[in-house]
C-alpha cells in the first residue's frame, strides 16, 4: 500500500501562468527511503491533466478548475499511489507528498513503518 499526506505547499516563488480563479496543486513524490523520485507522473484520473516530476520529486499542476478530484502518482518499478476525495478551490491549495513502494515490496510493507516514514 502507498501513503499521500497532505502538507502547506508554498507557493511564493510563483509559477508563470497561475490564474487566481483556478486551483493549484504541488506535491513530492518520495520513494519508501525518502529519497525524491524524478520523471514520475502525477494525474488527476477525471481530467487527464497531469505533471512530471523534477529530479527531486517535486511536482505542480496548475490552473485546475475547483472541484474534488483523484489525484494518481505513477513511476516505472513502482506500485501507483491513488489519493481520493482531493478537494481543489481556487488558488493556492494544500501540497500532496506521495511515498511509493517498489513493485516487489508491496506485500512486504508495514503499514506503520510506511507511514512513519515520511514524519521525519
Amino acid at each position: 500500500m502507498n501513503y499521500a499526506i497532505t502538507f502547506n505547499a508554498d507557493l511564493s516563488g510563483g509559477t508563470s501562468g497561475m490564474d487566481p480563479k483556478l486551483g493549484h496543486i504541488r506535491g513530492k513524490v518520495l520513494d519508501m527511503d525518502g529519497s525524491g523520485i524524478g520523471h514520475s507522473r502525477v494525474w488527476i484520473r477525471e481530467t487527464g491533466r497531469c505533471a512530471y516530476t523534477d529530479g527531486n520529486g517535486n511536482f505542480v499542476l496548475i490552473n485546475v478548475p475547483p472541484a474534488v478530484y483523484s489525484l494518481i502518482a505513477e513511476s516505472e518499478g513502482y506500485a501507483q499511489s491513488v489519493l481520493t476525495d482531493v478537494p481543489v478551490e481556487a488558488g493556492d491549495n494544500p501540497g500532496y507528498l506521495f511515498v511509493m513502494y517498489p513493485h516487489y515490496a508491496r506485500s512486504r510493507v508495514d503499514r506503520r513503518r510506511g507511514a512513519l516514514a515520511f514524519q521525519e
